[in-house]
């Protein structure tokens, strides 16, 4: 049994490689709202935060209100399936060593600040919908990462009687290795990801990983 039973995988940047369709529903979007969309590098360095949708607007466009972050991030979830599924791709490995995973028994869980039917949607898209115990993701009015009222309000209840020493935090940004850092909990960097280099290594991440694949050799060390 590997020290960590409980793995809660990110899903933008750690199992999937999303980026070219965000980036493309994110300049969709702008549009939509009439607001002139960033840069594409401008808009990846936000996306190295690992937010929400609507802190990722807000964060571009300071003076705008509630109403305008939703009205934008209704335009981006009515874009982003097409881009979603013309675009993305699964990391190189990331079936195998999920397979690998679960074998050993290993509990795997999503725990993403994506929108929680668009990431099961695309999750069952590739088929790995078999592979996770729960996705825990985003929705209205609950906390996301790196909030830790996320590991006691959605993750614990999923697993009462664990130990916060059992989990171990797989993703790519700040978002992720922050929360782990905020809820008590053991953190792997996937150093491949979209997150910023400096910005992760100063979290001091437990862990470290270069592709997917290297994740079971990690666990073992």
């Amino acid at each position: 049994m590997t020290r960590f039973p409980i793995l809660l995988l990110d899903y933008d940047g750690t199992l999937a490689e999303t980026q070219p369709a965000i980036l493309r529903s994110l300049k969709e979007a702008f549009d939509a709202v009439g607001v002139s969309a960033p840069t594409s590098d401008a808009l990846k360095q936000e996306l190295t935060r690992g937010g929400t949708l609507q802190t990722l607007f807000q964060g571009i466009v300071p003076e705008s209100d509630e109403q305008d972050a939703a009205a934008f991030v209704r335009h981006y979830r009515a874009f982003y399936p097409t881009a979603d599924e013309e675009e993305t791709v699964l990391f190189d490995g990331v079936v195998d060593t999920l397979a690998a995973l679960k074998e050993q028994g290993t509990i795997l869980t999503i725990l993403s600040n994506k929108h929680a039917p668009t990431v099961c949607a695309s999750i069952a898209r590739f088929g790995l919908t078999p592979f996770f115990s729960g996705v825990v993701a985003s929705e209205p009015h609950f906390p996301h990462k790196p909030d830790p009222r996320v590991m006691d309000e959605r993750i614990v209840p999923l697993f009462p009687k664990q130990p916060r020493s059992d989990f171990l935090m797989v993703g790519d940004t700040v978002a992720d290795l922050q929360f782990a850092r905020n809820a008590g909990i053991a953190s792997c960097w996937a150093s491949y990801g979209h997150g910023s280099a400096t910005q992760c290594a100063a979290l001091d991440p437990d862990l470290r990983i270069r592709s997917f694949s290297d994740l079971p050799a990690a666990l073992r060390n």
